[in-house]
């Protein structure tokens, strides 16, 4: 009995089976993946990729055999685990952005799933970098009766293949998140920036702010994103963890962006990703209500043997204001006012970071949870950073200096500005750089401590 017949005797037995039939098709091909992109992204977060994808596979198989349709040919099937590769690399910390992204990450036995599959057609040319990926995390696919039958009825494996030759870097348009690399072979060896600013908004789990970042380095989680959710919906989870306040974010006059919102208040607004530095640019103008007139927050990162991360915060207040800019950690920050500087360390690896700013900041550092969730989470230290008068515009600069334990780098940082641009000049032993941003408004070519580009951004190695 070939496969429409038996189709056909439950069609024909159950009466109600033709509209289940008609409604999962349709459904699937009008809505799902639904917190996708075409880049393989998932709005909600590696935990929440993992958990709606399991049940997916199930309905891809059987559509495809009962009913002949491939929906795999939908473009985000083709980099289904391209999000997990780069947002969480082999001994990486945590799992990025979304609830419960906290944890280490793992190896979903589903993926084999989509590794045979796509692995056998022909926009399947990223399942090996998959295979690898779950190797390295321990996965060993399915076994049992369904791996049996994954053997039995799938195209074969194929090699796994580590992603020595993938870009380091990935930008998730559709979801609006920037994952920034040194390596993806192994967080202990990497520099990991990720950043947001999405036109998914702030709903569901995906609920983490615009223009908010977490940083990553040789395994260790330096700068945290709140990701913990003790109960959906709870004080704790919709009062402390959705607010600007407990992320790497930037609020006015004390006050933050919109909360658990649909609405696209975030974009990534430009990027250019290179070998040797990326360039990312997130727009959250919308995000704050109507009190901004505009924000965009610019990052560049120049990799190599001492990276250095600039981070050029655009603000425009309707009305003056003051701005705090935010930071977090799983320690506690040692903070010294008059460098204007601020550390935190973990057992490995450690980052300095140094505000720029027009005029010195003042500083705030407390830690816990405002509410407190019901059950026990790490704890989180937080500092603010605020500008000590209200303004209309401020141009700040803020530098990230991750290190090895023991491998420290010393820089000297200064702030350089003219008409068209704002940058910094970093000089550690074994090089210089200029590092700059041109200014909003401008036309034409920019100019620079006697550099003139006509590009957003320059990146110069200096004598």
């Amino acid at each position: 009995m070939n496969r429409w017949r038996r189709g056909r005797i439950i069609l024909d037995e159950i009466p109600e089976a033709a509209m289940w039939l008609d409604y999962a098709v349709n459904k699937f091909y009008a809505a799902y993946p639904v917190w996708s992109d075409d880049d393989g992204g998932w709005h909600e977060g590696v935990s929440y990729w993992s958990g709606y994808l399991s049940k997916s596979v199930w309905w891809l198989q059987i559509a495809q055999s009962a009913l002949g349709i491939d929906g795999l040919r939908k473009p985000f099937f083709a980099q289904v685990g391209d999000f997990p590769l780069y947002v969480a690399p082999p001994h990486s910390p945590n799992i990025g952005f979304g609830d419960l992204s906290h944890r280490p990450p793992n190896a979903p036995a589903f993926l084999e799933y989509f590794i045979r599959v796509k692995g056998s057609q022909p926009d399947g040319a990223q399942a090996g970098y998959w295979r690898w990926w779950s190797e390295q995390l321990g996965g060993r696919g399915n076994e049992g009766i369904l791996g049996f039958l994954y053997a039995a009825n799938l195209p074969p494996m194929p090699p796994a293949k580590a992603p020595t030759d993938l870009p380091t870097s990935k930008i998730f348009r559709g979801i609006g998140v920037a994952s920034l690399h040194t390596t993806l072979l192994d967080s202990r060896e990497d520099v990991h920036f990720l950043f947001k600013s999405s036109p998914f908004g702030t709903q569901s789990h995906g609920h983490n702010p615009h223009n908010t970042f977490q940083l990553n380095s040789y395994g260790e989680a330096l700068l945290t994103t709140c990701v913990y959710r003790d109960l959906h919906g709870s004080k704790f989870h919709y009062q402390w963890a959705h607010s600007t306040l407990a992320h790497n974010g930037v609020l006015v006059d004390g006050a933050g962006q919109i909360k658990h919102t649909p609405a696209p208040h975030g974009r990534i607004a430009d990027f250019q990703l290179t070998p040797e530095w990326d360039y990312v640019v997130g727009d959250a103008t919308e995000a704050y209500g109507g009190r901004l007139e505009r924000y965009r927050r610019h990052v560049l990162f120049v990799k190599g043997e001492a990276p250095i991360l600039v981070l050029y915060d655009d603000l425009a207040a309707r009305e003056p204001a003051t701005f705090q800019f935010l930071l977090h950690a799983l320690s506690e920050f040692t903070v010294d006012p008059g460098q204007q500087r601020l550390s935190v360390t973990q057992p490995k690896a450690g980052v300095t970071v140094r505000y720029l700013a027009p005029a010195p900041l003042a500083f705030r550092q407390w830690d816990g949870y405002e509410p407190p969730p019901d059950r026990e989470f790490p704890n989180q230290w937080h500092v603010e950073a605020s500008t000590p008068t209200k303004e209309h515009e401020v141009g700040m600069l803020t530098v990230l200096l991750p290190y090895r334990t023991g491998q420290q780098v010393v820089w000297t940082l200064e702030r350089v500005e003219s008409g068209t641009a704002v940058g910094v000049r970093a000089t550690e032993p074994k090089r210089a750089w200029l590092i700059g941003f041109r200014k909003p408004g401008v036309i034409g070519r920019a100019a620079l401590a006697g550099v003139e580009f006509a590009t957003a951004t320059v990146v110069r190695p200096l004598p």
